[in-house]
């Protein structure tokens, strides 16, 4: 069986039974089979897919009171836009009289833009870490390796279409500025990554400046959800695993 209907305009042959779809009807008596992909309640904007692969953005009220309950019931839940950044500042000195060995302060500013027009980002938890890396490895093999210097966890909520800035606490790290066989070791700060959950605690963004890991850990959930088992201290190889 095939029902001819038109969307704005565009005629299309509409098979029944499509999985992943439901029936709606239009407050004009008009029913085709669609897939929901987005409803925002706030302005009951929807986009539906129909069975020939059409995307459209309506709103909720072009369709009859059963089908609107069935749109909302099958929405998936809306989801905001958000993009992430992580400013670091490092600032050192001499420490004492030395002239190698140097005192460095790491501070880091998170910023959370939502993109969204429609829908608040409420009750997420951001992680920062903050990587350092042994100095020693200059003097000897093997030595190259990491430490979470810092462990700081946000509360995120970020309305629509407004950003939000997080201050991490300064962090303050030593190490030997030589890079020879003298070199007496210590921890010179390396990079970040910011892990974002939502309140689901599902991974919604990572950000890394670290390189060697930056691939791996931004396409991959269940590695972010890993590495936020790291606490302050840990020793880690430059992947993040723990040593």
């Amino acid at each position: 069986m095939k029902l001819i209907f038109s969307l704005f305009g565009i005629v299309c042959l509409c098979e029944i039974g499509y999985a992943g779809t439901i029936r709606v009807t239009d407050t004009k008596g008009r029913s085709m089979d669609v897939e929901v992909i987005s409803h925002i309640p706030n302005t009951g904007m929807t986009k539906i897919k129909r069975t020939d692969g059409q995307v459209f953005n309506v709103n909720i009220n072009l369709f009859d009171a059963e089908s609107q309950k069935s749109i909302v019931a099958n929405a998936p839940e809306p989801q905001a836009e958000l993009e992430v950044s992580v400013s670091v500042g490092k600032r050192r000195k001499r420490q004492g009289d030395s002239s190698y060995m140097k005192d460095q302060t790491i501070t880091a500013t998170v910023t959370v833009e939502n993109d969204s027009r429609d829908i608040d980002f409420t009750d997420g938890n951001g992680t920062l870490f903050l990587i350092a890396r042994q100095t020693r490895r200059y003097a000897e093999d093997g030595a190259d390796y990491g430490k979470v210097l810092s462990k700081q966890v946000f509360r995120i909520t970020t309305k629509a279409d407004e950003e939000t800035k997080y201050e991490a606490k300064p962090v303050v790290t030593s190490y030997d500025s030589d890079r020879d066989s003298t070199n007496v070791g210590g921890w010179e700060y390396y990079g970040y990554l910011f892990i974002l959950e939502d309140s689901n605690k599902e991974i919604k963004e990572v950000v890394t400046s670290i390189g060697n890991l930056k691939k791996d850990v931004e396409g991959d959930s269940a590695l972010a959800k890993k590495l936020l088992n790291l606490s302050q201290e840990s020793i880690v190889e430059k992947n993040l695993e723990k040593r």
